[in-house]
C-alpha cells in the first residue's frame, strides 16, 4: 500500500490523470465531519472498496472528493477527463495546494496505534460514542498509511476488508 501511494507522489503527472479519470457522479462517499467546541476537528471519508479496481484509483477518488467538497464545487460541473487544462491545474496547482511535497510524509501506520488513535480523537471531538463503534467496524481487517504529518494537522488513508477511507485531524483556528 505505502508503495501505491508513493508512486502517485512521485509522478504527479499520473496522479493527476487519475484524479482526472475519476467520475464523482459514478462513486459514493461517506462523509464525517466532527468538531470540538474550540479548534479541533476530525474529517473522515470512506468509500466502499468495490467501487474502485485498485488503491491509486481509490486515493485519487477520495483526494477528488476531498477537493470538489473543499473548494466547494458542484460535481455536475466535473472537467472531461481528457481536458488538458484541468489535469495541467491538478498537476501543477491542486495536488500542491492540498498535498506539497513539504508536508508529504508518508509512512505505514500500525493496526492498533491507528485504531486507538481514531477512538481517541473522535472522543476528544465529541463523536457520539454510537458512532464511533459503528465507524470501528468499518476497519475490520484494515492498513493505513499515513500521508502527511505535523503538529496540528494530520491525515492517514487506509482500506479494510470493505472500505477505503481518509481520516485528517487538524487544529483549525
Amino acid at each position: 500500500m505505502k508503495k501505491e501511494i508513493q508512486e502517485l507522489f512521485g509522478d504527479f503527472n499520473l496522479f493527476a490523470k487519475q484524479i482526472a479519470n475519476v467520475r464523482l457522479s459514478n462513486s459514493s462517499f461517506d462523509i464525517y465531519e466532527f468538531r470540538d467546541k474550540s479548534v479541533m476537528q476530525v474529517d473522515l471519508i470512506f468509500a466502499e472498496k468495490e467501487q474502485f479496481d485498485n488503491i491509486q484509483k481509490a486515493f485519487s477518488a477520495i483526494f477528488k472528493k476531498e477537493l470538489f467538497d473543499g473548494e466547494e464545487w458542484d460535481i455536475s460541473d466535473e472537467p472531461d477527463p481528457s481536458d488538458e487544462q484541468w489535469i495541467a491545474a491538478l498537476k501543477n496547482i491542486w495536488i500542491n495546494e492540498y498535498y506539497s511535497r513539504k508536508s508529504i510524509y508518508i509512512e505505514l501506520v500500525a493496526k492498533d496505534d491507528f485504531t486507538n488513535r481514531f477512538k481517541k480523537d473522535l472522543a476528544d471531538v465529541n463523536a457520539p460514542k454510537s458512532v464511533i463503534k459503528e465507524l470501528l467496524i468499518r476497519l475490520n481487517y484494515m492498513e493505513a498509511v499515513q500521508v502527511r504529518k505535523g503538529h496540528v494537522y494530520d491525515c492517514i488513508f487506509g482500506r479494510s476488508d470493505s472500505h477505503y477511507f481518509l481520516f485528517e485531524w487538524g487544529i483549525y483556528v
